[in-house]
């Protein structure tokens, strides 16, 4: 059963590509592979697509967190991933991201088992 939807949409060009922006929103992880990246269209999609994500849980969940504190990541099943969140035993999240040229889009679906 559905409890709550969030979804965040950013134009990517408003994303600043600088270590200090990125640490209040990336995770260790996803900080260590953000820095591994040379390509500035990439960092910048990669910031956005967390940020809009991080955005979404928080809309779902209807608690605010720090974003650095949650961490984005595929599973082995291949699908989106956070961990950092205390959620109920019976409580589970699906979580999309889309990124197209201008803009990124992330939506979380809050569900009980």
């Amino acid at each position: 059963m559905i409890k709550n939807v969030g979804i965040d949409i950013i134009k990517n060009k408003r994303i600043k590509i600088n270590d200090q922006f990125a640490s209040k929103i990336l995770a260790e992880k996803e900080f260590k592979y953000y820095s591994s990246v040379d390509s500035k269209t990439r960092k910048r999609e990669y910031l956005a697509g967390r940020w809009v994500v991080k955005e979404a849980l928080i809309k779902a969940l209807e608690y605010n967190f720090p974003l650095n504190t949650v961490c984005i990541a595929r599973g082995d099943d291949n699908k989106l991933k956070a961990t950092g969140l205390n959620l109920a035993k019976n409580e589970f999240l699906n979580i999309s991201l889309s990124h197209e040229e201008e803009y990124s889009v992330g939506m979380a679906i809050l569900s009980e088992k």
